[in-house]
Order: C-alpha cells, then sequence, then structure tokens
C-alpha cells in the first residue's frame, strides 16, 4: 500500500481504501487511479482549490472592512484597561460593559504589544481570525473527508457557502468579537477530528480548554461547548472511567468557572450587565422568527441547505460507518451543526438582534466547517448545485437596508473599507464646546446634535465632566477615559440595565431607555429645576421604547423627587452605587454572595412605583415638599 501526500495532516499512514460498490470519482477519462506520481502531479491544484475560499474571504472581507458602533465599546474598555482603571467603561464603576470577555482580552494583549491603534488591531485582528477559523475548518474537514475517501478529489463546497454570504465580509471585521467566533469553531473542529482519529480516547488537557472557551468567546456560543463536551462524554464512555470523565468536565470548565467567580465578586453580577440590560432570558419568538428569515430570506439559504443536508452529509456519513472508530467520525460530522441549529434555536427564541445576520453567521459557520470540503463523486453531486447558488449570492443577494436608525427592521451593515472613527459633534474637532474640556453635566438626547450642558448644579459625588447619551460607541472612544459616560440605554449604566421592561420596543436588546426624571435625578442637585431637561427630552428618538409616558412642569418635578428618593434608599442605591465603592477582599466575597440578587433585582421604570415596592410605603418629605408646591413652568 502506497501512502498518499495528503494525508500527512493525519500525521499517520494512510488507512486502506475503503470498499464501495462502485466507481465513485469523476476524475476525467484517463486519470491514473493510483500511483504516487500521478497524486504529487495533483497535489498543487488541491492545495490551490481548497485554498481558493480562504484567499476569496481574504479579498472580499478586506475590501469590506470598517469599525461598527458597538465595536468601540470594545475599544473604550480596552483603553481604561490600558490606563489602569480595570475592565470599566467609565473609570471608578465596576460594570461589565462587554459581551465577549476573550475578545476584550485579546484586544488589551494586542494594543499593549503593538504599536498599532486600536481601530487598527480590532478590524485586522477579527479578519486574521475569520480566516483562521475557515482555514482550520478546510484543513480539519479535509482530514475527516480523507478517511473515508483517500484518494478522491476534493471540493470546498461547504466552505463556499459561508464566504459566499455578503453579510460575513463585513461582519468579519467591524471591531466585534465575530472573527473570534469563527476561529473558536474551527479550533473546536480541529479538535474533535484529532479526537476522532486518536487510537486512545484520552483528550489533552489543552483540547478540552479549548472546547470549553465558548461562553467566554459570546455568552449563547456556550450551547456548544456543552455540545462538545457531551460527544466526548458520551460517544466514550464505556472506555473511561469516571475519574476520567470528571477530568474531562473539569478541564473544560476550568475558565469559564474561574472567570465566572471573578465576574462575581469584582462585578457583582452573575452575568454581564449587557445581558440584564438587554434580557435575553424572555422570549421573543415572533421577533426572532422575523430575524431569522430577514438572514435566510435574503440569502435564500434554502437552497446550499438543501444541497448539504442531501449531498454532502448524508453520502460522508455512510462512508464515514465504514472507517475505523466509525462512532468518533459521525460524532464529529454532526457535532458542530448540531451546535449551530441549538444556537440559531436560541437566538430565534431571544428575539435575534437588531443588526442584520450578526449572530446568524456563527451557527451557518458550525453547520458548513464539517462539510467544508466534499468528495467530487457521484454521490456528492447534488451538493455541486451550491456553485451556482453561490455566483448568484456574492453578486446579487443584498439585505435592502444599509442606514442606521431607518431599519427595514434591522440594520445591514455594509463595509467599506474605512476604519477610522466617526468624528461625533462634541469632540475637539467640531465647532462647540467639548466636553472633556469642562466640568458639569452634559446631555445629549438626539444623536444628530450637539450635547446640552445643563445649567443646574450637578449631583452631589457626581464625577464630572459627564456626558449622558445612548450612543456609547464612537463617542466615549473619541472623547477618552477622562470623561465620565451615562449610558442611557444600559449597556453600561447598571440602573438602566436593571429596569423592569414593561414592553417591548424596535430595537433588540436595546429597550430600557432611562426616563427622563431617573436622568435629572442622577445629573442634578437635589432643588435643582426641571425646565431644561423637559424641554429637551422632546427630542428623545421616537424609534426607541417608552418606558413611562414622557411628563414635563410640575409632573416632573414630582417624579423627580420620586426618583431622588429612590436613588437613597439601599435595595436601589446599592445597585447604582455599589460598583463605585473601594474594593477590599471583604467586599469582593460580599459580591459574590450577593451576586445572583443584584442580578434577578428589576426597578420599576416609574419612580413613585419603584419607590413603594422596593424602600418602603408612604411618601418621604422631600416628595411631599415637592408635590405641595410646583416649582416648575
Amino acid at each position: 500500500m502506497t501512502i498518499s501526500p495528503d494525508l500527512v495532516l493525519e500525521g499517520r499512514p494512510a488507512p486502506e481504501p475503503v470498499r464501495s460498490d462502485g466507481p465513485d470519482t469523476l476524475d476525467p477519462p484517463g486519470t491514473p487511479a493510483a500511483g504516487d506520481d500521478a497524486r504529487v502531479a495533483r497535489r498543487p491544484l488541491r492545495i490551490a482549490v481548497l485554498a481558493a475560499p480562504v484567499a476569496l474571504l481574504a479579498a472580499l472581507a478586506w475590501t469590506h472592512r470598517s469599525m461598527f458602533y458597538d465595536g468601540y465599546i470594545y475599544l473604550h474598555v480596552v483603553q481604561n484597561i490600558l490606563a489602569g482603571h480595570g475592565p470599566v467603561f467609565n473609570q471608578g464603576q465596576r460594570v461589565e460593559a462587554f459581551t465577549s470577555p476573550a475578545w476584550t482580552l485579546l484586544l488589551s494583549v494586542a494594543a499593549f504589544v503593538t504599536p498599532f491603534s486600536l481601530t487598527t488591531i480590532a478590524v485586522d485582528l477579527g479578519i486574521a481570525l475569520t480566516l483562521a477559523g475557515l482555514a482550520l475548518a478546510v484543513v480539519s474537514s479535509a482530514r475527516l473527508v480523507r478517511r473515508a475517501s483517500p484518494d478522491t478529489f476534493l471540493l470546498p463546497l461547504g466552505a463556499l457557502v459561508f464566504v459566499a454570504v455578503p453579510a460575513v465580509w463585513s461582519l468579519a471585521s467591524l471591531g466585534l468579537e465575530t472573527g473570534l467566533a469563527f476561529c473558536w469553531l474551527g479550533a473546536c473542529l480541529a479538535v474533535l477530528v484529532r479526537w476522532a482519529g486518536a487510537e486512545r480516547p484520552a483528550v489533552p488537557a489543552w483540547a478540552l480548554v479549548v472546547l470549553g472557551l465558548g461562553p467566554l468567546v459570546r455568552p449563547e456560543l456556550g450551547v456548544d461547548s456543552l455540545v462538545f463536551i457531551g460527544v466526548l462524554l458520551i460517544v466514550d464512555r464505556t472506555g473511561r472511567t469516571w475519574q476520567g470523565q470528571v477530568r474531562i468536565l473539569a478541564w473544560a470548565a476550568a475558565l469559564p468557572l474561574a472567570y465566572q467567580v471573578f465576574r462575581m465578586g469584582y462585578y457583582g453580577m452573575v452575568v454581564a450587565n449587557t445581558a440584564v440590560a438587554k434580557e435575553p432570558s424572555l422570549p421573543r419568538v415572533g421577533r426572532g422568527v422575523q430575524y431569522f428569515m430577514d438572514f435566510a430570506g435574503t440569502y435564500w439559504m434554502i437552497i446550499p441547505a438543501v444541497c448539504l443536508a442531501a449531498g454532502a452529509f448524508p453520502p460522508l456519513a455512510s462512508a464515514l460507518r465504514r472507517t475505523d472508530r466509525p462512532s468518533r467520525n459521525l460524532a464529529v460530522l454532526f457535532a458542530l451543526p448540531a451546535a449551530g441549529v441549538l444556537n440559531a434555536a436560541y437566538i430565534v427564541l431571544m428575539g435575534g438582534d437588531y443588526v442584520h445576520a450578526r449572530l446568524l453567521v456563527a451557527p451557518l459557520f458550525a453547520v458548513c466547517a464539517p462539510v467544508a470540503v466534499v468528495p467530487l463523486g457521484r454521490r456528492y453531486v447534488i451538493s455541486l448545485l451550491v456553485v451556482p447558488w453561490a455566483m448568484l449570492c456574492m453578486a446579487g443577494l443584498r439585505s435592502a437596508d444599509g442606514q442606521p436608525f431607518s431599519l427595514s427592521p434591522f440594520l445591514a451593515v455594509h463595509g467599506n473599507g474605512v476604519t477610522n472613527p466617526t468624528i461625533w459633534a462634541w469632540t475637539r474637532q467640531a465647532p462647540f464646546a467639548d466636553p472633556s474640556g469642562a466640568s458639569g453635566a452634559w446631555i445629549q438626547f438626539d444623536a444628530t446634535k450637539p450635547p446640552v450642558l445643563l445649567d443646574q448644579p450637578t449631583a452631589p459625588g457626581l464625577r464630572t465632566p459627564l456626558v449622558a447619551t445612548s450612543q456609547i460607541g464612537t463617542a466615549p472612544y473619541e472623547l477618552g477615559t477622562g470623561v465620565q459616560i451615562l449610558d442611557l440605554l444600559g449597556l453600561a449604566d447598571p440602573l438602566t440595565a436593571h429596569l423592569l421592561l414593561t414592553h417591548r420596543g424596535n430595537f433588540a436588546g436595546h429597550e430600557k431607555p432611562l426616563p427622563t426624571p431617573w436622568v435629572q435625578a442622577l445629573l442634578t442637585a437635589p432643588g435643582s429645576s426641571t425646565a431644561q431637561i423637559g424641554a429637551l427630552q422632546v427630542a428623545r428618538p421616537t424609534s426607541y421604547n417608552t418606558l413611562i409616558p414622557p411628563v414635563s412642569g410640575h409632573a416632573l418635578d414630582v417624579q423627580t423627587a420620586w426618583a431622588r428618593a429612590d436613588l437613597s434608599c439601599p435595595a436601589i442605591h446599592t445597585i447604582e452605587y455599589g460598583p463605585s465603592t473601594p474594593l477590599t477582599f471583604g467586599s469582593f466575597v460580599s459580591n459574590i454572595a450577593h451576586s445572583l440578587s443584584h442580578t434577578t433585582m428589576r426597578i420599576p421604570p416609574d419612580p413613585e412605583t419603584a419607590y413603594h415596592q422596593l424602600c418602603g410605603p408612604g411618601v418621604p418629605a422631600a416628595v411631599a415638599r415637592v408635590m405641595a408646591g410646583p416649582t416648575g413652568p
């Protein structure tokens, strides 16, 4: 028996050719069926064909690279880390305003050891990780397929399906963790393929750690980690002791558990503040289905789904049944697709996202990865239909929406190759006042206009300069760590995040805008007039949710008085101001003990209702004084 050079990826001699009931290859007539010379002559062509999707995606991702608003949230946290303030969004306030701890760490390390700007690092690193993930998927899929079809020519059809989706081209960068998700999924496939080909069931500790990283890459990828670890535990359960099973669980959970202890002690929460703000545990299936159809319908995904489901997975599964260790190989073939389907189902259940395809490209990658390459054979001929679909998809299938805040109904990001930050109205390059150069509290209800300096004394203990805004992406990054930000949508503010979601709005994950009375109470001193902020609130975007009806004049004075009373009572005071207290060993332990109650607590958005539910009955004297005599216009 001869050894194929293509099997160098296996790291061991090639198995005996798998029996088949008839010819299965579609090699051109006259091509030698065997022989080292023929294989060596075709090897450059094989490599070029398999590398083509990676090269194509590199070109498309580079020409469509850009920074997205949410990507700057990560960069502002990194700014604080590099400045010595810790993984926070505002100096002196321990709030976990980022979704991916792994991406935050990776950006911080890269920024520390390289001289490049944060935007350059975030964009280029995202593209590099995307390409690495696709390359890992192609190589690992080839290793798996070669076990069943050692000599057939391989086509990267599954990889082509992934590359053909235009949303992937932009989402590969944007400063977000999406590229890291692709790379992690590709690494998991590589680990599982390696395990499936090993003679012994033991899995190295480093491999188990990799498989368990899902929740640190993105919270919903914890589903994928559970599937991968479950495969290891179930498939080899008869050949492994209970101590071996516990070892798998321990190593896989080591880093997520370590970070969870840190999160509970440092932030005082069981989940990130972003998760509390977005309320992913509240089902919203109708919008989730709409989100899924916006993705699947735009790119006619039913075509590649049917082609791969009928022309790639069944014949490959049939061939893998005749290999050594068939149960492991079959488990690897279906592990990532199963994880991708479950992941997508969870995304649909929680209502999706406001950005087109953003949360669904990772499940797409997971489904395509095991069949990233497919043998060129008669049994796989149906899968070839993905080629004309891919050409059509790349040439003409696009989401119609490309403008922010005019959703139809989801924002589609079309990168244009520009990675410089957008200059917002209040920066020092603008012709009006710069908040970083003056004290006081500024407010921006309308993102198209510069912030307005409040003409009232600021609340006692308030760090200034401070800008209250719903635009916490580009602006805080440009202003730097010296300006405090009050996030009016709650991703970076604990009080806003903990508001009770009374009804759903248009922006998935951005449905808790802080009502005006709370804004006035947080920013201004007791006794301050609400006239200015009452006039400014009419500029609040109507596209956002409204948790309580807006009021002005004396009614706003009264609601603000109730909000100030709320902020003074222990239950609510702890939520908003607890993250700003000094951290000691004792407070770290106390945070762990109270993290669950802090996470599950919800504050009614109406200040009076919040006081009676969480602070006690009756009317505080300060509120009674305001109620007795109107002070507003």
